[in-house]
C-alpha cells in the first residue's frame, strides 16, 4: 500500500505552547494530525517537565530548522537548592525530594551567576539525546552506564537568580544559545554553590522575536486529521531576522535550480556570505542565499517549487 505524500504546495509554521508533560515528540504528532501532513519538525527541543513555545514546522519550511537554531531562547523556571539529580531536574530524583537548604546571600548569587554568563563551556546531562560512541547518552545512562559526555560551547547572554519565596529555592531568568540545557545550568550553579541543585520548573517564553504569548495551546489544536490547516502561518510571516533580496522571473527560476543569481534589488551593505531571505517578483519565499560580490546570491537554503 502506498503511503500518502503531503502537498507540496502546502508550507508553514506553527508555533505551539506546549503543557508539561507531553514530549516534544508527542506534539508533534499532534501537530501533523491536526495539519494532515507528514512532514513536520521543531525547532528546538523541550523536556516533557518543561513548557512553553515550540515552534513547529511544516512542509519544506522544515528547511529553515537550522536558521531559527541561529535565534537564542529565553527561559523562566525555578531551581532547587540542596541536592543533585540523576538527571539534573526533578523527574530524576530518585525518592521523595530532599531538604531545602538556606539561600545563599546575594552577594554570593550574583557572584554565581556573573560566573556562569557569557561564553562558556557546558557538559551536557547524562540523560541527554546527545550520542556517544554512536549511541544516544540518555539510552546509555538508562542501561546503568555513565556516560561521559564533552563539554560544549554555549553562550548564557544573560541570567538572573532572585528567591522564589520558598525555602531553598530560586526563580532564574536566562537568555541563553541553542544547544544549552538549563538543567545543566541549575547543575553547575548547585555546584558553584556547594549545595547541589536541580531545575524543578522551565517554561520556554521566546525564541528570538517569537514570544510564547502567540502560541496556540496544544489543548486548542483539532483532533481531526487536516482540521487545523488554516492555522498554519505562511513563511512570509516568519520574521526572519535577514535582509530581503527580490529576484526577476529568470533568476528566480536560476535560485529554485541550485545555481548563483544576481538580484534585482540587492540590499545595500550586506556583507559577503551574510544570509539573504531570497524572494520572487510576488513576494514569495523561495529560500535562502547567501550574499556575494556585486550583488550575486549563492543559494544555501531552496524551497522546491510546489
Amino acid at each position: 500500500m502506498s503511503r500518502r505524500r503531503d502537498d507540496p504546495a502546502v508550507r508553514g509554521w506553527l508555533a505551539v505552547d506546549k503543557p508539561p508533560g507531553p514530549t516534544s515528540h508527542d506534539v508533534v504528532a499532534r501537530v501533523r494530525r491536526a495539519l494532515g501532513l507528514r512532514r513536520v519538525g521543531h525547532a528546538g527541543t523541550l523536556d516533557p517537565l518543561a513548557s512553553g513555545l515550540l515552534v513547529c514546522l511544516a512542509g519544506n519550511a522544515t528547511r529553515l530548522v537550522p536558521w531559527l537554531h541561529l535565534w537564542p531562547k529565553t527561559y523562566v523556571g525555578t531551581i532547587v537548592l540542596g541536592a543533585e539529580s540523576p538527571t539534573d531536574d526533578a523527574e530524576g530524583l530518585p525518592g521523595p525530594p530532599p531538604e531545602p537548604v538556606p539561600l545563599p546571600p546575594a552577594p554570593v548569587l550574583a557572584a554565581a551567576a556573573r560566573r556562569l554568563t557569557g561564553e562558556i563551556l557546558q557538559r551536557p546531562p547524562a540523560y541527554s539525546a546527545k550520542k556517544l560512541g554512536g549511541e544516544r547518552a540518555h539510552r546509555l545512562a538508562r542501561q546503568g552506564f555513565a556516560p561521559d559526555l564533552a563539554p560544549v560551547p554555549v553562550t548564557i547572554h544573560r541570567l538572573r537568580l532572585c528567591p522564589a519565596g520558598r525555602p531553598g529555592r530560586l526563580h532564574f531568568a536566562a537568555r541563553v544559545s541553542s544547544g544549552t540545557y538549563l538543567r545543566a545550568l541549575a547543575r553547575d550553579l548547585g555546584r558553584l554553590l556547594g549545595t547541589g541543585a536541580y531545575l524543578e520548573a522551565l517554561r520556554r517564553t521566546a525564541i528570538g522575536p517569537l514570544r510564547v504569548e502567540d502560541g496556540l495551546p496544544l489543548e486548542e489544536l483539532p483532533e481531526e486529521r487536516g482540521k487545523g490547516r488554516a492555522l498554519l502561518r505562511p513563511v512570509e510571516e516568519l520574521p526572519l531576522p535577514f535582509p530581503d533580496a527580490r529576484l526577476a522571473p529568470e533568476a528566480a527560476r536560476r535560485f529554485l535550480a541550485g545555481n548563483p543569481v544576481e538580484a534585482a534589488s540587492p540590499p545595500a551593505g550586506t556583507a559577503e556570505d551574510a544570509p539573504l531571505r531570497v524572494l520572487d517578483p510576488s513576494g514569495r519565499v523561495l529560500g535562502i542565499g547567501l550574499a556575494g560580490e556585486g550583488g550575486r546570491i549563492r543559494p544555501r537554503t531552496v524551497f522546491p517549487p510546489a
